[in-house]
């Protein structure tokens, strides 16, 4: 298999902290095969000296006579803990799971792949705020497909200006903008509780802070494609503005958004 990028869409977290592992030709006792209902068929628990037991793939295991085998290859059953959101690389897959590297590091492990799905992220872009404070106008170009200079000019024929500071605790000018291009805002916000809640689309206020009894936050795009989630972050000193850090993040809330049409 061709290595590829992959996103989780659901965290996974390993049960077994002493995973086995042997080099090829080590021997084995053959216990029970698998039967669970999650389609991860062919796999069979299994025993060799010095280790505690665990469940081996069938294709590395050489039967020799009864419950006794061996090793056809080196085989260790590392999981990968993971959380929403991370990017990592695949490389193998077995029986319903796939060997993966978290990016930028040298762990690596097993991971469900029913837990994944592939970065289809690579022609989603995103628009840059070219203003110190134009993120919500940054935010409603992304949602309209627009230029920043484009929504800017709507903005400011409308009396919406990013360097007014009455706008910056502010959300019903980000409302007024969507509303030109024919997308909806909810009339309310609501707190957000978790990244799987969302709706498909939304406003998000990140960074949320309080100065002299004053609001303030950080507009982003929260979008949600065939089961997975990305955030489109319009700060100009970001190292990549389509954002999966997850936990980086902290939402106070939310505003769910329709798209024209929708």
């Amino acid at each position: 298999m061709k290595p590829r990028i992959v996103i989780v869409t659901t965290a996974h977290i390993s049960e077994f902290p002493n995973p086995i592992t042997f080099i090829e030709g080590a021997p084995l006792t053959v216990g029970e095969q698998y039967q669970g209902n999650e389609g991860r068929d062919n796999w069979f628990f299994c025993s060799t000296p010095g280790q505690e037991a665990g469940w081996v793939p069938g294709q590395v295991i050489e039967r020799l006579d009864g419950q006794s085998a061996r090793a056809r290859e080196a085989y260790t059953a590392r999981e990968l803990d993971v959380s929403i959101g991370e990017r990592l690389v695949a490389s193998h897959s077995l029986n319903g799971w796939l060997w993966c590297k978290r990016e930028g590091t040298a762990e690596s492990g097993w991971v469900p792949q029913a837990n994944l799905v592939e970065d289809d992220l690579r022609n989603v872009t995103c628009v840059i705020q070219e203003e110190v404070s134009g993120c919500g106008i940054a935010a409603a170009a992304n949602i309209l497909g627009k230029t920043y200079p484009e929504m800017k000019a709507i903005a400011n024929a409308m009396g919406i200006h990013a360097e007014d500071e009455s706008l910056w605790s502010d959300t019903q000018y980000v409302r007024r903008l969507l509303a030109t291009g024919g997308a909806a805002a909810a009339t309310g916000e609501a707190p957000f509780t978790s990244w799987e809640s969302l709706p498909d689309l939304a406003l998000l206020a990140i960074k949320h802070h309080q100065e002299n009894g004053r609001d303030f936050w950080h507009w982003v795009v929260f979008e949600r494609s065939a089961g997975q989630m990305h955030v489109l972050d319009s700060a100009s000193y970001l190292p990549s503005n389509i954002r999966s850090d997850f936990g980086a993040m902290q939402p106070k809330w939310f505003i769910a958004v329709s798209r024209p049409g929708e």
